[in-house]
Protein backbone atom coordinates (compact mmCIF):
# COMPACT_ATOMS: atom_id res chain seq x y z
CA UNK A 1 0.00 0.00 0.00
CA UNK A 2 1.36 4.03 -0.88
CA UNK A 3 2.44 5.86 1.49
CA UNK A 4 0.13 9.12 1.91
CA UNK A 5 1.22 12.02 0.12
CA UNK A 6 0.33 14.09 3.15
CA UNK A 7 1.33 13.66 7.22
CA UNK A 8 -1.87 15.18 9.06
CA UNK A 9 -1.84 16.25 12.84
CA UNK A 10 -3.88 14.76 14.63
CA UNK A 11 -5.06 15.28 18.61
CA UNK A 12 -6.45 13.35 21.11
CA UNK A 13 -9.58 14.25 23.32
CA UNK A 14 -8.95 12.44 26.67
CA UNK A 15 -6.21 10.73 28.38
CA UNK A 16 -7.47 7.37 29.80
CA UNK A 17 -5.53 4.31 29.66
CA UNK A 18 -7.19 3.07 26.50
CA UNK A 19 -5.74 6.28 25.00
CA UNK A 20 -3.06 5.94 26.67
CA UNK A 21 -2.03 1.96 25.51
CA UNK A 22 -4.02 1.88 22.28
CA UNK A 23 -5.02 5.33 20.66
CA UNK A 24 -1.55 7.76 21.22
CA UNK A 25 0.56 4.84 20.03
CA UNK A 26 -1.21 3.65 17.03
CA UNK A 27 -1.52 7.42 15.47
CA UNK A 28 2.27 7.52 16.03
CA UNK A 29 2.82 4.48 14.37
CA UNK A 30 0.34 5.28 11.15
CA UNK A 31 1.54 6.66 8.26
CA UNK A 32 -0.24 9.73 7.17
CA UNK A 33 0.00 10.75 11.30
CA UNK A 34 1.29 13.33 13.38
CA UNK A 35 0.61 13.55 16.93
CA UNK A 36 0.77 17.01 17.67
CA UNK A 37 -1.29 17.43 20.84
CA UNK A 38 -3.58 16.45 23.80
CA UNK A 39 -6.47 17.83 25.61
CA UNK A 40 -7.41 16.60 29.25
CA UNK A 41 -9.16 19.21 31.29
CA UNK A 42 -6.51 17.97 34.28
CA UNK A 43 -3.73 19.40 33.30
CA UNK A 44 -0.63 17.84 35.14
CA UNK A 45 -2.65 14.73 33.55
CA UNK A 46 -2.47 16.41 30.31
CA UNK A 47 1.39 17.31 30.84
CA UNK A 48 2.38 13.65 31.70
CA UNK A 49 0.18 12.10 28.60
CA UNK A 50 2.28 14.40 26.07
CA UNK A 51 5.56 13.50 27.80
CA UNK A 52 5.21 9.71 27.17
CA UNK A 53 4.06 10.35 24.21
CA UNK A 54 6.11 12.44 22.61
CA UNK A 55 3.10 15.13 21.96
CA UNK A 56 4.17 18.35 21.18
CA UNK A 57 1.42 20.43 22.76
CA UNK A 58 -0.91 19.64 25.71
CA UNK A 59 -4.06 21.89 26.54
CA UNK A 60 -6.08 21.79 29.37
CA UNK A 61 -8.80 24.37 27.01
CA UNK A 62 -10.32 22.32 24.51
CA UNK A 63 -11.31 25.96 22.53
CA UNK A 64 -7.83 26.78 22.80
CA UNK A 65 -6.57 22.99 21.55
CA UNK A 66 -9.52 23.50 18.55
CA UNK A 67 -7.34 26.66 17.62
CA UNK A 68 -4.47 24.78 16.78
CA UNK A 69 -3.45 25.39 12.66
CA UNK A 70 -1.41 21.96 13.05
CA UNK A 71 -4.44 20.11 14.11
CA UNK A 72 -6.40 18.69 11.28
CA UNK A 73 -8.43 15.83 13.07
CA UNK A 74 -9.41 14.93 16.90
CA UNK A 75 -9.66 11.48 17.90
CA UNK A 76 -12.32 11.05 21.24
CA UNK A 77 -11.35 9.28 23.44
CA UNK A 78 -13.50 10.23 25.91
CA UNK A 79 -16.80 9.49 27.97
CA UNK A 80 -19.87 8.55 25.91
CA UNK A 81 -21.57 11.74 26.78
CA UNK A 82 -19.61 14.30 25.57
CA UNK A 83 -18.95 12.57 22.52
CA UNK A 84 -21.67 14.38 20.71
CA UNK A 85 -20.80 18.26 22.42
CA UNK A 86 -17.07 17.56 21.74
CA UNK A 87 -17.71 16.40 17.84
CA UNK A 88 -20.21 19.41 17.28
CA UNK A 89 -17.21 21.82 18.62
CA UNK A 90 -14.79 20.00 16.23
CA UNK A 91 -16.09 20.55 13.45
CA UNK A 92 -17.53 23.97 13.87
CA UNK A 93 -13.69 24.33 14.33
CA UNK A 94 -13.04 22.64 10.91
CA UNK A 95 -11.54 19.68 12.40
CA UNK A 96 -12.12 16.20 11.31
CA UNK A 97 -13.24 13.78 13.55
CA UNK A 98 -12.65 10.46 14.92
CA UNK A 99 -15.14 9.54 17.74
CA UNK A 100 -15.15 6.38 19.84
CA UNK A 101 -17.92 4.17 20.21
CA UNK A 102 -20.74 4.91 21.19
CA UNK A 103 -21.02 7.61 19.19
CA UNK A 104 -23.76 9.81 21.39
CA UNK A 105 -26.51 8.61 23.55
CA UNK A 106 -29.52 9.85 21.88
CA UNK A 107 -30.73 9.24 17.83
CA UNK A 108 -30.93 13.25 18.25
CA UNK A 109 -27.57 14.12 19.03
CA UNK A 110 -26.24 11.52 16.28
CA UNK A 111 -28.15 12.91 13.87
CA UNK A 112 -26.96 16.32 15.07
CA UNK A 113 -23.27 15.88 14.52
CA UNK A 114 -23.60 14.31 11.39
CA UNK A 115 -25.37 17.47 10.19
CA UNK A 116 -22.80 19.54 11.41
CA UNK A 117 -19.76 17.57 10.29
CA UNK A 118 -21.88 17.73 6.86
CA UNK A 119 -22.32 21.70 7.08
CA UNK A 120 -19.09 21.92 7.86
CA UNK A 121 -17.06 19.93 5.45
CA UNK A 122 -15.64 17.51 7.51
CA UNK A 123 -15.65 14.14 8.02
CA UNK A 124 -16.77 11.96 10.44
CA UNK A 125 -15.70 8.55 11.30
CA UNK A 126 -16.41 6.17 14.56
CA UNK A 127 -14.04 3.66 16.13
CA UNK A 128 -15.32 0.13 15.31
CA UNK A 129 -11.76 -1.20 15.13
CA UNK A 130 -12.73 -4.61 14.39
CA UNK A 131 -13.70 -3.76 10.84
CA UNK A 132 -10.12 -3.62 10.32
CA UNK A 133 -8.40 -6.49 11.47
CA UNK A 134 -7.61 -8.64 8.19
CA UNK A 135 -9.10 -11.82 8.99
CA UNK A 136 -12.37 -9.83 9.48
CA UNK A 137 -11.90 -8.26 6.03
CA UNK A 138 -11.22 -11.36 4.14
CA UNK A 139 -14.09 -12.76 5.96
CA UNK A 140 -16.17 -9.55 4.44
CA UNK A 141 -14.86 -10.54 0.85
CA UNK A 142 -15.80 -14.45 1.18
CA UNK A 143 -19.48 -13.40 1.55
CA UNK A 144 -19.57 -10.75 -0.79
CA UNK A 145 -17.90 -12.35 -3.30
CA UNK A 146 -20.61 -15.17 -2.77
CA UNK A 147 -17.68 -17.96 -1.65
CA UNK A 148 -19.19 -18.51 1.07
CA UNK A 149 -22.51 -18.71 -0.17
CA UNK A 150 -26.43 -17.84 1.47
CA UNK A 151 -25.70 -16.50 4.96
CA UNK A 152 -28.08 -18.18 7.12
CA UNK A 153 -27.16 -17.70 11.15
CA UNK A 154 -23.73 -15.40 12.36
CA UNK A 155 -22.83 -15.19 16.15
CA UNK A 156 -20.05 -13.23 18.27
CA UNK A 157 -18.92 -12.71 21.44
CA UNK A 158 -16.93 -9.76 23.43
CA UNK A 159 -16.13 -11.17 26.61
CA UNK A 160 -13.53 -11.13 29.59
CA UNK A 161 -13.29 -13.66 32.48
CA UNK A 162 -13.06 -10.72 35.19
CA UNK A 163 -15.34 -12.56 37.56
CA UNK A 164 -15.07 -10.26 40.63
CA UNK A 165 -14.95 -7.16 38.52
CA UNK A 166 -17.56 -4.72 38.60
CA UNK A 167 -18.02 -1.55 36.69
CA UNK A 168 -17.89 1.66 38.68
CA UNK A 169 -17.31 5.41 37.75
CA UNK A 170 -18.94 7.01 35.08
CA UNK A 171 -18.92 3.94 33.42
CA UNK A 172 -21.63 2.42 36.26
CA UNK A 173 -24.00 5.87 35.84
CA UNK A 174 -26.64 5.28 32.77
CA UNK A 175 -26.70 9.11 32.25
CA UNK A 176 -23.12 8.91 31.42
CA UNK A 177 -22.27 5.79 29.54
CA UNK A 178 -25.63 4.78 28.35
CA UNK A 179 -25.41 1.30 29.20
CA UNK A 180 -22.39 -1.15 30.51
CA UNK A 181 -21.45 -4.20 28.60
CA UNK A 182 -23.39 -3.43 25.22
CA UNK A 183 -21.73 -0.06 24.88
CA UNK A 184 -18.44 -1.09 26.05
CA UNK A 185 -18.27 -4.23 23.97
CA UNK A 186 -21.62 -6.02 22.77
CA UNK A 187 -21.79 -3.18 20.44
CA UNK A 188 -18.42 -4.24 18.20
CA UNK A 189 -19.84 -7.42 17.66
CA UNK A 190 -23.23 -5.99 16.25
CA UNK A 191 -21.42 -3.85 13.90
CA UNK A 192 -19.25 -6.33 12.93
CA UNK A 193 -22.01 -9.23 11.92
CA UNK A 194 -23.70 -5.54 9.91
CA UNK A 195 -20.31 -5.30 8.07
CA UNK A 196 -19.97 -8.70 6.99
CA UNK A 197 -23.62 -9.29 5.91
CA UNK A 198 -23.98 -5.43 4.98
CA UNK A 199 -27.42 -5.85 6.16
CA UNK A 200 -29.70 -3.91 8.69
CA UNK A 201 -31.26 -5.90 11.65
CA UNK A 202 -34.78 -5.83 11.57
CA UNK A 203 -35.74 -6.84 15.12
CA UNK A 204 -33.70 -7.24 18.73
CA UNK A 205 -34.45 -9.40 21.50
CA UNK A 206 -31.93 -9.27 24.19
CA UNK A 207 -31.61 -10.13 28.52
CA UNK A 208 -29.45 -8.88 30.85
CA UNK A 209 -28.09 -9.68 34.25
CA UNK A 210 -29.21 -5.79 35.15
CA UNK A 211 -32.29 -6.84 37.80
CA UNK A 212 -30.22 -9.69 38.86
CA UNK A 213 -27.10 -8.33 40.10
CA UNK A 214 -29.00 -4.96 41.29
CA UNK A 215 -26.82 -2.39 38.96
CA UNK A 216 -27.98 0.52 36.85
CA UNK A 217 -25.87 -0.94 34.23
CA UNK A 218 -25.92 -4.38 32.64
CA UNK A 219 -22.46 -6.28 33.09
CA UNK A 220 -23.58 -9.43 30.76
CA UNK A 221 -25.99 -9.18 27.77
CA UNK A 222 -27.22 -11.57 25.65
CA UNK A 223 -28.46 -10.51 22.23
CA UNK A 224 -31.19 -12.08 19.55
CA UNK A 225 -30.83 -10.93 16.23
CA UNK A 226 -32.94 -10.84 12.90
CA UNK A 227 -31.23 -9.19 9.58
CA UNK A 228 -33.35 -7.83 7.03
CA UNK A 229 -32.76 -10.28 4.37
CA UNK A 230 -33.10 -13.43 6.11
CA UNK A 231 -29.87 -14.41 8.36
CA UNK A 232 -30.61 -15.02 12.46
CA UNK A 233 -27.59 -13.74 14.81
CA UNK A 234 -26.67 -13.65 18.09
CA UNK A 235 -24.05 -11.67 20.23
CA UNK A 236 -22.74 -11.84 23.98
CA UNK A 237 -20.86 -9.31 25.72
CA UNK A 238 -19.58 -9.18 29.26
CA UNK A 239 -17.25 -9.48 31.96
CA UNK A 240 -17.89 -12.82 33.82
CA UNK A 241 -17.61 -15.14 31.17
CA UNK A 242 -14.70 -17.15 32.45
CA UNK A 243 -11.97 -18.45 29.70
CA UNK A 244 -13.74 -16.55 26.66
CA UNK A 245 -13.27 -17.23 23.19
CA UNK A 246 -14.15 -14.00 21.34
CA UNK A 247 -15.07 -15.51 18.08
CA UNK A 248 -16.99 -14.25 15.06
CA UNK A 249 -18.84 -17.53 12.93
CA UNK A 250 -20.02 -17.51 9.55
CA UNK A 251 -22.43 -20.29 8.54
CA UNK A 252 -22.70 -19.99 5.10
CA UNK A 253 -24.11 -23.20 2.61
CA UNK A 254 -20.71 -22.81 0.81
CA UNK A 255 -18.66 -22.15 3.92
CA UNK A 256 -18.26 -21.37 7.10
CA UNK A 257 -15.77 -18.67 8.62
CA UNK A 258 -14.43 -18.38 12.01
CA UNK A 259 -12.67 -15.63 12.94
CA UNK A 260 -11.13 -17.18 15.95
CA UNK A 261 -10.21 -15.03 18.88
CA UNK A 262 -10.31 -12.35 16.46
CA UNK A 263 -12.57 -10.02 17.85
CA UNK A 264 -11.65 -7.12 20.98
CA UNK A 265 -9.03 -4.65 21.29
CA UNK A 266 -5.63 -6.39 20.57
CA UNK A 267 -5.35 -7.64 16.54
CA UNK A 268 -4.38 -11.66 17.04
CA UNK A 269 -6.25 -14.95 16.48
CA UNK A 270 -6.96 -16.29 13.00
CA UNK A 271 -9.21 -16.78 10.48
CA UNK A 272 -10.53 -20.42 9.49
CA UNK A 273 -12.36 -21.50 6.15
CA UNK A 274 -14.39 -24.80 6.49
CA UNK A 275 -15.86 -26.14 3.31
CA UNK A 276 -17.39 -29.80 2.82
CA UNK A 277 -13.97 -30.96 1.50
CA UNK A 278 -11.27 -28.83 3.42
CA UNK A 279 -10.27 -26.24 5.61
CA UNK A 280 -7.98 -23.43 5.66
CA UNK A 281 -6.68 -21.29 8.07
CA UNK A 282 -5.16 -17.68 7.78
CA UNK A 283 -3.03 -16.83 10.66
CA UNK A 284 -2.26 -13.25 12.37
CA UNK A 285 0.40 -11.66 14.31
CA UNK A 286 -0.62 -10.76 17.93
CA UNK A 287 -0.03 -7.01 17.13
CA UNK A 288 -1.58 -4.88 19.68
CA UNK A 289 -2.40 -1.95 18.45
CA UNK A 290 -2.83 -3.19 14.89
CA UNK A 291 -6.36 -2.75 14.57
CA UNK A 292 -6.16 1.20 15.44
CA UNK A 293 -3.47 1.84 13.19
CA UNK A 294 -5.40 0.13 10.74
CA UNK A 295 -8.23 2.49 11.89
CA UNK A 296 -5.90 5.54 11.73
CA UNK A 297 -4.25 4.55 8.23
CA UNK A 298 -7.86 4.46 6.88
CA UNK A 299 -9.29 7.68 8.01
CA UNK A 300 -6.43 9.30 6.85
CA UNK A 301 -6.97 7.81 3.58
CA UNK A 302 -10.61 8.99 3.39
CA UNK A 303 -9.42 12.29 4.14
CA UNK A 304 -7.20 11.74 1.15
CA UNK A 305 -9.26 10.40 -1.02
CA UNK A 306 -12.78 12.31 0.07
CA UNK A 307 -14.75 9.45 0.65
CA UNK A 308 -16.67 8.11 3.54
CA UNK A 309 -14.83 6.75 6.72
CA UNK A 310 -14.99 2.80 7.81
CA UNK A 311 -17.12 3.27 9.74
CA UNK A 312 -18.82 6.26 8.96
CA UNK A 313 -21.36 8.80 11.07
CA UNK A 314 -24.59 7.33 9.60
CA UNK A 315 -23.13 3.27 11.03
CA UNK A 316 -22.65 5.27 14.38
CA UNK A 317 -25.72 6.36 14.45
CA UNK A 318 -27.06 3.25 13.41
CA UNK A 319 -25.69 0.91 16.11
CA UNK A 320 -27.06 4.12 18.51
CA UNK A 321 -30.33 3.30 17.15
CA UNK A 322 -30.19 -0.66 17.85
CA UNK A 323 -28.60 -0.01 21.25
CA UNK A 324 -31.17 1.67 22.56
CA UNK A 325 -33.90 -0.75 21.23
CA UNK A 326 -31.58 -3.39 22.75
CA UNK A 327 -31.57 -1.94 25.93
CA UNK A 328 -35.37 -1.75 25.95
CA UNK A 329 -35.44 -5.06 24.76
CA UNK A 330 -33.65 -6.30 27.99
CA UNK A 331 -35.49 -4.08 30.15
CA UNK A 332 -39.40 -5.16 28.69
CA UNK A 333 -38.36 -8.47 28.28
CA UNK A 334 -39.41 -9.11 24.89
CA UNK A 335 -38.32 -8.69 21.24
CA UNK A 336 -37.96 -5.05 19.45
CA UNK A 337 -38.75 -4.15 15.69
CA UNK A 338 -36.11 -1.41 14.78
CA UNK A 339 -37.74 2.10 13.74
CA UNK A 340 -36.43 3.88 10.99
Amino acid sequence: MSKPDKVRGWAVVGTSWFASDYIAPAINKASGSRLVAVHSRDKARGTAFAAKHGIERSYDSYSEMLSDPEVEVVHIVTPHHLHASQTIEAAEAGKHVLCEKPMALTIEDCECMIKTCRKNGVKLGIGFQNRHHPAHVEARRLISSGEAGNIAFVTAQNNHGWMEFHLSGWRADPAMAGGGSLMGMGLHCVDLLRFFLAQEVEEVSALSDAKWIGKPVEETILINLKFENGPFGSVIAGFHVPRPNNDVVIHGTKARITGVDTIGMPMKGHLQVTTDNSKTEYPFADWVIGKYVYEIEAFNRCLEEDTEPNASGADGLEMVRLALSILESAKQQRSVRIKR
